[in-house]
């Protein structure tokens, strides 16, 4: 089995084709999720210092547990989180 993660919006919208892509990108079967209404400010301002380890701790187990071999930070228009 392989794996990568996405720290993803939760947007609905975009869970499939963030999924289809990272298994392209990195031929990977499996996509870790990770999502939180705009993570990509969220992890840019780090102003939330709580939910930024919350991702970070989730991240490592998506890389300790399942080897994880990349990891997106992904962002899309018309963000509500942002």
């Amino acid at each position: 089995m392989s794996f990568c993660t996405a720290i993803n919006c939760m947007d609905g919208r975009v869970q499939l084709p963030v999924i289809r892509y990272l298994q392209a990108r990195f031929g990977v079967s499996f996509v870790d999720t990770i999502t939180e209404p705009g993570p990509n400010r969220i992890l840019a301002d780090r102003a939330d210092v709580r939910t930024v380890q919350a991702i970070l701790d989730r991240l490592a187990i998506s890389v300790q547990k399942h080897a994880s071999v990349g990891i997106a930070v992904v962002g899309h228009h018309d963000c509500a989180g942002n």
